[in-house]
């Protein structure tokens, strides 16, 4: 059904801004960011449809430009491979093929493999599966998302009726589930070893955006339109039950971000509001939202949390990320492997880049730590969790 879609007749780039995971994709400089899963590099999608790759070991700043690189809603670097990066186009997936020794500047368009299929653009989301094996795509005009390999530039088509397309993806860090979020008032977790999916209803609006557990047991996620984050928490299944996706029925709220009053360093300041993106770090220990403000006046914010998922889940308040006055952060991103804690990428309207560090020692390892984070906080840190199962 895009009867959603087209009751509303969304152009293309309505469609893309309507469902990016950038505050405001329309008009921002930065549009998408992708780390590196294994390297100290990433690309930065920007206004302009031109692409660049930053690497800590190199001053070579590579641009991507390609004729059917247009209005990129999102990026995705190829896992356990040197440089491969999928952008998400209006009308296709564009593959780079980038060698990684080159100095130039401007690779050529053809290291660029172009995969398309009819009836799937624009394209909103995309999603590696762990193992490189495999890559996702979804559009929102598209009730089916696309599994491809990318070796043949052959798919597969995943289909389902009711709900409309596809516009967001989340594959779970162990490779077993995908989120898969609709522009309608539901939302699908898909095993993936047998493609067996179950659904999931929401009430008020769609699924915004959503991040898993490193484990893949535990999905956070939020609705338009609301200011609350919801978990739901799956079984792993074995046996004669394998190919299950293992949902609970219901999902909880963990968290409450409804605007509050804070005193802060420029006074006192309102903050909260629905959640626009949110992503949790490879430890499973910190948790960071962009929070859209509830009235005209209020600024976005960025929260961050501590998390701990076992034995029990907790949620505890953190405090809040904040760039330079009238700066207002539009992508968040935590660094994929770094080694003294969790490493936090935000992108700012002004165009700016900053990666704030959180220095940890990790709950698995046997040390004592606090468990501090170097970061300033606006508001008081309150240490009862906002969300226990104890």
């Amino acid at each position: 059904q895009l009867s959603v879609l087209l009751s509303l007749q969304l152009t293309s780039e309505d469609m893309i801004a309507a469902f990016s995971q950038a505050v405001d994709w329309a008009g921002c400089t930065v549009r998408a960011f992708a780390w590196h899963p294994h390297t100290n590099k990433f690309a930065v999608a920007l206004l302009d449809d031109s692409i660049r790759v930053y690497n800590s070991n190199s001053a070579t700043v590579p641009s991507l430009k390609h004729r059917l690189q247009r209005n990129v809603a999102a990026m995705a670097w190829k896992p356990l491979c040197a440089s491969i990066l999928a952008v998400a186009c209006q009308s296709c997936v564009l593959v780079w093929h980038l060698d990684p020794t080159s100095l130039s500047t401007r690779p050529s368009s053809g290291c660029a493999q172009v995969l398309s299929c009819p009836g799937h653009s624009p394209v909103t989301s995309l999603a590696w599966a762990p193992s490189g094996e495999r890559l996702l795509s979804a559009s929102p005009v598209d009730t089916a998302m696309l599994v491809w390999d990318v070796s043949t530039e052959t798919c597969v088509q995943l289909q389902w009726f009711g709900g409309g397309g596809v516009t967001y993806l989340a594959w779970s860090p162990d490779g077993s589930k995908v989120l898969a979020a609709t522009p309608s008032a539901v939302f699908r977790v898909w095993e993936a070893q047998m493609w067996t999916c179950e659904r999931w209803p929401t009430i008020r609006g769609r699924c915004q955006t959503g991040c898993w557990s490193p484990d893949g047991s535990r999905l956070l996620f939020t609705v338009l339109g609301e200011s609350v984050i919801y978990s739901l928490s799956f079984s792993e299944y074995r046996g004669e039950m394998q190919g299950q996706v293992g949902g609970s029925k219901t999902a909880s709220i963990v968290a409450d971000l409804s605007e509050t009053t804070f005193e802060t360093l420029y006074g006192e300041e309102r903050i909260g509001g629905e959640v626009h993106s949110m992503v949790w770090d490879p430890t499973g220990e910190r948790l960071a939202v962009i929070i859209r403000g509830e009235s005209p006046n209020s600024q976005p914010a960025v929260a961050v949390f501590r998390t701990r998922n076992s034995p029990v889940f907790e949620l505890l308040p953190c405090g809040f990320v904040r760039g330079e006055r009238g700066a207002r952060p539009q992508l968040i991103s935590f660094h994929p492997c770094f080694p003294q804690g969790a490493l936090l990428t935000v992108c700012w309207s002004s165009g700016k880049i900053s990666h704030i560090p959180f220095f940890f020692v990790g709950a698995l390892e046997p040390h004592a730590s606090p468990r501090r984070s170097p970061v300033p906080v606006l508001g008081s840190v309150r240490e009862q969790p906002l969300f226990s199962e104890l």
